[in-house]
């Protein structure tokens, strides 16, 4: 795979899903899935301030909650010039 950052068309596609599922709230992180150019997390946060992970696949059109993000589980970023 080329390229592993989300591209802004991705972005807005995984946001039009979301919407299409009823979700609301703040887009904070858009991570392509290790390995696949289809399935991506995507850490959203609500109106109280509570971010939870999700999966996201735009070959399946879905969504999928994963879990809240708290002091037991948390969003690992890819740091792409580590190294």
């Amino acid at each position: 795979m080329a390229d592993k950052d989300v591209t802004q068309v991705e972005m807005m596609k995984i946001i039009a899903l979301f919407r299409k599922e009823g979700y609301k709230g703040e887009y904070e992180d858009f991570q392509r899935v290790s390995g696949t150019d289809r399935d991506f997390f995507v850490v959203m946060s609500n109106e109280q301030g509570i971010k939870a992970l999700f999966r996201a696949s735009l070959m399946l059109n879905a969504v999928q909650f994963q879990y809240v993000l708290d002091d037991k589980h948390t969003f690992v970023q890819e740091d792409a010039d580590a190294g």
